[in-house]
């Protein structure tokens, strides 16, 4: 009797289920993606449709968009749902503590702050961005889910990508003070340029692992989306994301089995990027930290400084950068606002102290080690997406840490997506290496024929496969 290879036939197992991602999706067909979103719970339809509310905003170009909350009615529906789905449900995770930690600091801060009902008036984007965390990572658990998601998210930065690009492709590819703008939290080109910094990441990291999957228009398209990412990187006039993107490149070469070729082909592309940049961007690097745009962060990062040292613990109060600010050190004549401090580290610290920096800080650390470790575990056949996602995702985080030293960014959607991405893909991962595991035992054993023993040695090599959980004796 032939027994079938216990990774063939654990691979054909995972293959059939339907909470894997098939070979149509991964070529990115249309109606095989449409016909896997359509058999998706409702809880995680509305989730996407949520998705896309959030980074685009419609309601604020188009007025029929507003006549309802449509936002807020796509997350509520997605709540109320995710109670009647039997795949949804909260795992244990590092975050699951350190992201209520973190709320519960900023609370205490509110109530310790300067200006506490300022505070308090602004409370709701903490714990929104917490109820929008524990949402995604109890919906979103399978592989599938992930891929459906990322897909929703890839339609909102492309629409804010292919905009960028041809909005900058029909003046001439020149020069403008306001750089590029978005929509929603990235009307303005510095945090449009962070944000399309990290779809540079995601996307690049697709191209390079799952090319082989794509053709005809499809191929073209998907090469279009990091393509059209680094323009508006460029476009936007962020020295922050120029840098950003330019730390994702390095960061992604150090990966390459071929690192002579990776730092030339990243060379290359950042000496194509130096002549396409107006010179009145170029112009801009060379006047770093002399320029009045650079001396009034450089002022601002010394008040934070001095702000923490005042009130180490819990801050001068948690969104309490302006008016403390303006209490304290507003000089009329130097500018005529208060701006932000133009760096995520130094304004969260001088608003919530070293306490709840330190938190935050943890929070990217652990997600750093999460994704490095998820994508040592994806190094098997039937994992390209997944290993892509994981890749993608700290090079993602590289960029975003590196931009973010340049304009204040911990209250926006890429911090709080980018961490419950990073449990939802652990999870994803461990969700398909126990379907790969409970394939095995079944495959790897089987029916007795007459006159043999019922009972087989397990296949040699399967308790050292990397990931799986080793046999425990005759069950």
């Amino acid at each position: 009797m032939k027994i079938p290879g216990v990774r063939q036939g654990a691979a054909a197992a995972v293959a059939g289920s339907n909470e894997t991602v098939t070979q149509a999706m991964l070529e990115m067909r249309p109606q095989a993606i449409w016909q896997a979103l359509r058999a998706e719970h409702v809880s995680v339809i509305a989730l996407c449709i949520y998705l896309l509310f959030e980074y685009i905003k419609p309601e604020q170009n188009y007025p029929i968009f507003g006549i309802l909350p449509f936002l807020r009615i796509a997350w509520m529906i997605s709540l109320v749902a995710a109670f009647s789905d039997k795949l949804a449900g909260v795992r244990n995770s590092p975050f699951n503590w350190l992201v209520p930690l973190f709320l519960v600091h900023c609370f205490a801060s509110a109530v310790l702050a300067f200006d506490s009902a300022y505070s308090f008036q602004r409370l709701d984007v903490v714990y929104m961005w917490v109820l929008i965390f524990f949402l995604i990572t109890g919906v979103i658990t399978t592989e599938r889910r992930l891929f459906l998601f990322v897909i929703a998210y890839f339609i909102a930065n492309l629409k804010m990508s292919q905009f960028g690009f041809f909005s900058w492709a029909k003046r001439g590819f020149g020069f403008a003070n306001y750089g590029l703008t978005g929509a929603g939290w990235f009307r303005n080109s510095g945090e449009l340029g962070l944000e399309m910094t990290m779809f540079f990441a995601y996307t690049l990291c697709l191209a390079m692992l799952l090319r082989q999957y794509w053709s005809g228009w499809r191929k073209w398209l998907m090469y279009f989306l990091p393509f059209s990412a680094a323009a508006v990187v460029v476009g936007s006039s962020s020295r922050g994301a120029i840098v950003g993107a330019i730390a994702v490149l390095f960061y992604l070469s150090l990966f390459s089995r071929k690192k002579i070729r990776a730092w030339l082909s990243s060379s290359l592309l950042i000496v194509v990027a130096y002549y396409i940049m107006p010179p009145q961007f170029i112009a801009r690097f060379h006047t770093a930290g002399q320029d009045p745009t650079s001396l009034s962060r450089i002022f601002y990062w010394a008040k934070a400084k001095e702000m923490m040292r005042a009130h180490p613990w819990f801050g001068a109060g948690y969104y309490n950068w302006i008016p403390y600010y303006k209490a304290h050190y507003f000089d009329p004549t130097l500018y005529w606002r208060v701006e932000e401090a133009h760096n995520t580290f130094w304004q969260l610290g001088a608003e919530i102290g070293y306490l709840g920096l330190g938190l935050f800080i943890l929070l990217i650390v652990v997600s750093f080690f999460m994704n490095w470790k998820s994508e040592r575990l994806c190094r098997r056949p039937g994992f390209e997406f997944l290993r892509a996602w994981a890749l993608g995702m700290n090079a993602a985080g590289v960029g975003m840490v590196v931009a973010s030293i340049f304009l204040t960014a911990w209250f926006m959607p890429n911090y709080w997506f980018h961490f419950a991405f990073t449990v939802v893909l652990r999870r994803a991962i461990n969700h398909k290496i126990a379907a790969a595991a409970a394939a095995t035992d079944i495959t790897a054993v089987p029916v007795p024929e007459a006159g043999h023993p019922a009972v087989y040695p397990a296949p040699a090599g399967y308790s050292s496969y990397p990931g799986y959980p080793r046999h425990q004796g005759n069950r």
